[in-house]
C-alpha cells in the first residue's frame, strides 16, 4: 500500500517541531510496510523535492522570491498568518493552487490520500476527478475551531468534509464540532495523535529540577498571560520554581512585559523555539507541564509529558478532557489564574500524589498514544477506504 500524506506541516529539518507529529506518523508507517509520499508547505531555503529513509516529500514553491514565503514563517498556524499579514491572504490562494496541482500529480501513482488538516482536504478533494483516488480528511483543531467562525469558513469547511470519503478527528470533542458542520456522525471515527514513548520516557527523580513547563506556540488562545497571572501566587508558596515557556509566535513580546509588570521576570524563562530533542530533556525535568489553552484541538504536548512521566495542569476545554483523566494531573476552568496556580500548587505540595500522577501518565501515554498503536488504526482506516 502507498499512501500520499497530504499536509500544510511537515518537519523542514531533524529534529523541528513544526507539523511533528505528521512525521512520526508518516516514519510510523513506513516502519508497518507502507510506502510514504508526503505533499508538504515549502520554506525558504527547503528543497522542493527530497528522500528522508523510505519518505518522499516533496514541497513545491508556492510564491517568489522565495524569501518572501510567509505560510510556515513562525509559529501559530495558517489562521493566525491570515490575520497578522496581508500578503499571507494572497499567498494562501497561491499555495491552495500549487498545493492542489501537485497533490493531484502525486497521488495518482499513491492508493490513498490521507489529507491533515481541512485546507490539504480541500486541495485533495480538488482534483479527484483526475487522481480518482479516496480520500481520508483528519481534522487537526483550528481547522474546525477557527476557521468556521466565519461563515464563509464554516460553509467551505462542510464542503470540503462532505466530499472527503471519510474523515478522523483528534478527539471527540472535535468530532462533535466536525457533526455540528453538518457532517452524519458514522463518517467521523476518532483517531489521536501519537507520542514517541522511546524517545519521551521518564528519568529518575534525582534529576527533575524546580521547574514548571509550558511549551507551544505564543499565541493568544494557548492562555500563557494567565499561567504569568498565576505564577505569583504560585511564588508565594514555592519559590524556589521557575516558569520555562518554550515557543514563539506574535505574543512573544507582550507576554515578556507582562512578566515584568507582575514582578516575576526572575523566575520566568522565554527560550523561544528548541528542538524536539531540547523539548524532551525539558519535560523529563520538569515537575509539571502547564496547558493553560482557551481552546485546544488535543495537545500533543500532554501527551509527550505524559509520556515522560510528567504530570499535567490543562484547561478543562476540547480535546484536552480525552486526554487528561483525573489519574494523570488536573483540570481547571479556561482563563481562570487563581484556580490554574491551585492546579499547579496542588501538584507540586503533594510528593506522593506527584508520584502517583507519574506513574499513571506514563501507562496512559503508552497504552493508548504509542505511535504504533495509532499508526496500526490507521492502516485499518485506509484498508476500509480501499
Amino acid at each position: 500500500m502507498q499512501v500520499c500524506l497530504v499536509t500544510t506541516a511537515f518537519p523542514r529539518w531533524p529534529g523541528d517541531g513544526d507539523g511533528a507529529f505528521v512525521g512520526e506518523l508518516a516514519r510510523t508507517l513506513t516502519r508497518h510496510d507502507v510506502r510514504v509520499r508526503v505533499v508538504a508547505a515549502h520554506s525558504p531555503g527547503l528543497l522542493v523535492y527530497e528522500k528522508i529513509g523510505n519518505i518522499e516529500i516533496v514541497r513545491p514553491r508556492y510564491w517568489w522570491p522565495e524569501r518572501l514565503e510567509l505560510l510556515r514563517r513562525e509559529a501559530g498556524g495558517l489562521p493566525i498568518f491570515w490575520k497578522k499579514y496581508r500578503l499571507a491572504r494572497i499567498q494562501i490562494l497561491s499555495f491552495f493552487l500549487i498545493h492542489s496541482i501537485t497533490t493531484t500529480i502525486y497521488a495518482r501513482s499513491c492508493d490513498i490520500i490521507h489529507a491533515h488538516w481541512t485546507l490539504s482536504a480541500g486541495a485533495a478533494c480538488l482534483g479527484r476527478w483526475i487522481h480518482r483516488r479516496p480520500v481520508l480528511a483528519t481534522v487537526q483543531g483550528s481547522d474546525v475551531l477557527e476557521v468556521p467562525r466565519h461563515p464563509i469558513g464554516a460553509w467551505l469547511t462542510y464542503i470540503v468534509l462532505s466530499a472527503s470519503d471519510r474523515i478522523t478527528a483528534l478527539t471527540n470533542a472535535l468530532k462533535e464540532r466536525v457533526i455540528k458542520l453538518g457532517i452524519k456522525p458514522e463518517k467521523i471515527i476518532v483517531v489521536p495523535n501519537g507520542v514517541d514513548t522511546a524517545k519521551f520516557f521518564p528519568v529518575e527523580d534525582k534529576y527533575r529540577d524546580n521547574l514548571i513547563l509550558f511549551v507551544g506556540s505564543l499565541i493568544p488562545i494557548k492562555g500563557v498571560r494567565y499561567l504569568l497571572e498565576a505564577m505569583p501566587e504560585v511564588l508565594r508558596s514555592f519559590p524556589e520554581y521557575r516558569l520555562v515557556i518554550v515557543g514563539d509566535g506574535p505574543e512573544a513580546g507582550a507576554l515578556k512585559r507582562r512578566a515584568n509588570e507582575l514582578g516575576i521576570s526572575n523566575n520566568v524563562e522565554f527560550l523561544g523555539f528548541q528542538s524536539q530533542d531540547r523539548v524532551r530533556t525539558l519535560m523529563q525535568r520538569a515537575r509539571v507541564l502547564v496547558l493553560p489553552s482557551l481552546q485546544e484541538g488535543m495537545g500533543v504536548v500532554l501527551v509527550e509529558a505524559m509520556a515522560c512521566g510528567t504530570p499535567v495542569v490543562a484547561s478543562r476545554v476540547d480535546g484536552i478532557l480525552d486526554v487528561v483523566t483525573p489519574d494523570v494531573g488536573v483540570l481547571v476552568p479556561s482563563a481562570d489564574p487563581k484556580r490554574l496556580a491551585e492546579g499547579i500548587q496542588a501538584i507540586l505540595a503533594d510528593p506522593i500524589r506527584w508520584k502517583e500522577y507519574s506513574r499513571n501518565a506514563r501507562a496512559r501515554a503508552v497504552e493508548s498514544y504509542s505511535w504504533d498503536h495509532i499508526a496500526i488504526k490507521f492502516i485499518e482506516v485506509y484498508e476500509s477506504l480501499l
